[in-house]
């Protein structure tokens, strides 16, 4: 079956997508909606599965282990104010008023909270899991010898036994919620697997770079410099081409047009 081109796919959105969304919220959804219509249609190779499970899982992982926390998550406003009056100094000198500066405490002690309830869960699960955990021969030649990624793996099959004892995935509102992160992994793995294969920065590149600016660089050894220039351009150059990418599925699928369309029905 021939694949229809973009323009010739009408994006819609549902009564419950649309609501409580303004103009650039319709626009978000639709272009996500576009960008997931684009990457369903290219086709993953085997070791692309692979990764792209691996890092769905790993985000399945995340959300059911913020589930299992959310009920006691809560940020203590005699803690905020302690915190507010301790650095007042520090909020004058950078003009941040006291609205902002409780923002920013709150969010503080929240991200604190959050990791040690995480890492308070995760431990219980350990400690509770069985005395031996399998690994195969693939998921060693996945990791490519990155420690990270193996624990990775294998506390993701702590967390895995843990999702299916208390059938998780089999409730009505975590099934949808995990189709919403699965889409979004889906997403952000194929912009990033266009970007890896169009960005590139040439070791010519970085020596230029570094001829004209070590005057500058002080102290910096030759390597770690290269290393920094070479991090800084592709950075660059990774959010300019994800950008373009972006904008030109938008551009193909008319997104603007589509968005005035439904903020003309209102």
């Amino acid at each position: 079956m021939a694949k229809k081109k973009a323009e010739d796919i009408k994006l819609t959105l549902t009564d419950e997508e649309r609501e409580g969304l303004d103009n650039e919220g319709v626009k978000r959804v639709l272009t996500n909606k576009a960008i997931l219509n684009v990457a369903k249609e290219y086709k993953f190779s085997d070791e692309e599965k692979e990764e792209f499970e691996y890092f769905f899982t790993n985000e399945k992982h995340k959300f059911f282990v913020a589930k299992l926390i959310e009920d006691k998550i809560s940020v203590n406003e005699n803690d905020v104010t302690k915190l507010y009056t301790d650095n007042k100094a520090n909020f004058d000198a950078q003009n941040i008023p006291f609205s902002q500066a409780r923002e920013i405490i709150q969010r503080d002690l929240l991200n604190q909270q959050v990791a040690m309830l995480e890492a308070e869960e995760l431990n219980k699960l350990i400690e509770g899991m069985e005395d031996k955990i399998e690994i195969t021969k693939k998921e060693v030649l996945f990791s490519k010898g990155d420690a990270e990624v193996l624990k990775t793996l294998i506390v993701g099959k702590v967390i895995s036994k843990k999702i299916a004892d208390d059938k998780f995935e089999e409730q009505e509102q975590n099934k949808k919620d995990l189709e919403v992160i699965r889409d979004n992994v889906y997403i952000n793995y194929y912009l990033d697997l266009e970007v890896r294969k169009n960005v590139k920065v040439t070791q010519e590149e970085v020596a230029e770079i570094y001829e004209n600016e070590k005057a500058k660089l002080g102290n910096v050894t030759p390597n770690s410099a290269y290393q920094q220039i070479a991090n800084s351009l592709l950075n660059n150059r990774a959010v300019e081409e994800r950008n373009n990418l972006i904008n030109k599925i938008i551009e193909d699928y008319k997104i603007d047009e589509v968005a005035k369309e439904y903020a003309e029905a209102e």
